[in-house]
């Protein structure tokens, strides 16, 4: 099987990589993984394995128009602005999307109803997407106001801790949770504190994801990872979901996380061993990987 990472100068595409490279190395597996990025620099970058190669974006799509290759999913935005990739995608359940998956006011409008039961509460979220800001007091003129075109305006939440969670789905019932603790710098995971899989948070997870889509089909299927958030009181909220690995997924290497296991049908060895409540930087983590 040939595999087509796009955007692979991120640190999604590395997550892509480390993992290809693990999945290879411990299986023997003659998998082809081709990464893409439209900086030319990115294919000047010395390639890490053998199996693994930097292509220019017109090569790997071609081979994917041609049948020759599938979407890993680890791009954020190639599937959702390509039409011709959206529709490649769409030849493969763990590459699928919808457009709607990307529109944040109308899925916390759909999870809402579904998850009020949960112990993971979706924010109150406004149906108006074309919206006015403005002061509710004190305001002169149009001081600190704010016209925005196709936005999503939820409640604000205090928030205390944050939290991403990569999720392997085999089935209906039966998944891989990898939660994790996270402080964060520009979007990116700085520090890192990897939770139990059988954690508080870990079932409150399960519970959403099962209440809101109880068929491993669509919205929480396959591989996709959530961003949440928990207030002062202990109230965990969602925030987001993306139908991909997270950009720092590779960290979870060290307890036995790997899609491409799940891709060709193959059972995780789980390792909790690094699950001892400890911060740890990015960077650790990755020079923990063997």
């Amino acid at each position: 099987m040939n595999y087509v990472v796009f955007e692979s100068g991120s640190r999604a595409g590395l997550s892509a990589e480390l993992f290809f490279e693990h999945y290879v190395n411990a299986t023997g597996s003659k998998h082809q993984l081709f990464l893409s990025d439209l900086d030319e620099h990115f294919q000047n970058i010395e390639m890490r394995h053998p199996q693994v190669k930097h292509v220019h974006d017109s090569a790997v799509t071609k081979m994917l128009v041609d049948g020759n290759a599938v979407i890993f999913p680890a791009d954020e935005l190639t599937r959702q602005c390509n039409p011709s990739m959206t529709e490649v995608a769409s030849r493969h359940r763990f590459s699928r999307i919808e457009s709607w998956y990307y529109h944040k006011n109308q899925v916390n409008n759909y999870l809402s109803p579904l998850t009020k039961a949960c112990k993971i509460q979706v924010p109150v979220t406004f149906s108006t997407t074309d919206v006015c800001i403005r002061p509710n007091s004190r305001s002169a003129g149009s001081r600190n106001v704010q016209l925005l075109e196709n936005a999503c305006v939820t409640q604000k939440i205090d928030i205390a801790h944050e939290f991403v969670a990569d999720v392997l789905r085999y089935d209906d019932n039966k998944m891989y949770i990898f939660p994790r603790e996270v402080t964060l710098k520009n979007g990116y995971d700085r520090f890192i504190k990897l939770l139990p899989m059988d954690g508080e948070l870990a079932s409150a997870l399960k519970e959403f994801i099962l209440t809101s889509c109880p068929k491993n089909d669509g919205l929480f299927s396959d591989i996709f990872q959530l961003q949440l958030c928990q207030d002062a009181s202990g109230q965990y909220y969602y925030i987001e979901f993306s139908k991909r690995i997270s950009g720092t997924a590779c960290v979870n290497i060290v307890s036995g996380m790997n899609p491409f296991a799940l891709l060709d049908g193959i059972d995780l060895d789980i390792n909790t061993n690094m699950i001892d409540g400890k911060w740890r930087r990015f960077e650790d983590l990755l020079t923990m990987l063997k």
